[in-house]
């Protein structure tokens, strides 16, 4: 589903190493030159290497035993991903891997109850939306996890029969501290002819626009990814999102209008190709339409 995106750069840092010779006619010695306390390297590690531990402030590293991104891989082809937040607060969808039927399965989002000391977990509320329904059923569920590894169990959708609930794997994008200077810079990769792109600035705000040929429509976007929990560098942002139609005669018109807010998350795939370990990285929001519904997603590669 998403290992087609990424576009990889590099920022190579540069070490420098600098000799000097003394001569003196006197026959006593020079004195020795002061020496020179090291220099901190200020140049960022190279984005595309892959994650081998987690990074000083990331959700692996200071989060608790649920929170961070999740990951779907199932035998039967679906594929999915969710968020939870540090108290519960989750959101995610649901793929069939199948071209032929690649809408959205599922959407969803609720209270998930995390009981920590017997691995287990319980929905207090939440809503679900299954395709092809454009309406929303109340969501129950419950089942185990093992902390930052694996979690499952079974969800109902109103009154239907129950259904399976993962098994959902704890994501390498939870290793990642996600700070300014991750986020700056331009986003949407080969997929902007398809999807559009973002350009995010320093201070974390960003515009860009979608692709018209995209489901999307043509829309002229603008917005910010702050950190949901302020001073931290967790994989969990804030998303604010303004949208302005941008079509012209012929092109379809943008249908992000009702967004205005959601979540988000840097999502990271990495992959080893001859014997060398790269990862690319994609930012994904779940986008709230006008009725406060976890109804939209989005995702710039780079």
């Amino acid at each position: 589903m998403r290992r087609r995106w990424g576009w990889r750069w590099r920022r190579i840092s540069a070490f420098r190493c600098s000799t000097r010779a003394h001569y003196r006619n006197s026959p006593e010695p020079a004195p020795a030159p002061a020496p020179v306390p090291p220099q901190e390297s200020t140049t960022p590690a190279d984005p595309t290497a892959c994650i081998t531990a987690p990074q000083p402030g990331s959700t692996a590293d200071i989060g608790n035993a649920y929170e961070g991104v999740w990951y779907q891989n199932t035998k039967d082809g679906t594929n999915g991903l969710m968020l939870a937040g540090a108290n519960g607060d989750t959101v995610g969808f649901t793929v069939p891997t199948s071209a032929a039927s690649w809408p959205i399965d599922s959407t969803f989002y609720g209270a998930f109850n995390f009981d920590v000391p017997n691995s287990s977990w319980q929905i207090g509320s939440g809503k679900v939306s299954v395709y092809p329904a454009s309406t929303w059923a109340s969501l129950s569920g419950s089942g185990t996890f093992v902390p930052k590894t694996t979690l499952d169990g079974s969800y109902t959708a109103g009154a239907a029969t129950a259904k399976t609930f993962g098994p959902w794997s704890y994501q390498v994008a939870n290793s990642l501290a996600v700070d300014s200077a991750l986020l700056t810079g331009a986003w949407g990769g080969y997929m902007s002819q398809i999807v559009g792109s973002i350009t995010v600035a320093s201070d974390r705000s960003f515009t860009g626009s979608t692709a018209p040929a995209s489901p999307l429509g043509a829309c002229a976007l603008s917005g910010s990814f702050l950190p949901r929990e302020p001073g931290t560098s967790k994989n969990n942002l804030a998303v604010t999102l303004k949208a302005t139609n941008s079509a012209t005669s012929g092109q379809t018109s943008c249908a992000m209008l009702p967004v205005q807010e959601g979540v988000g998350f840097v999502e990271v795939t990495q992959d080893t190709t001859g014997g060398v370990c790269k990862r690319s990285m994609s930012i994904y929001m779940f986008l709230k339409d006008a009725d406060g519904n976890y109804r939209a997603t989005m995702s710039f590669p780079k």
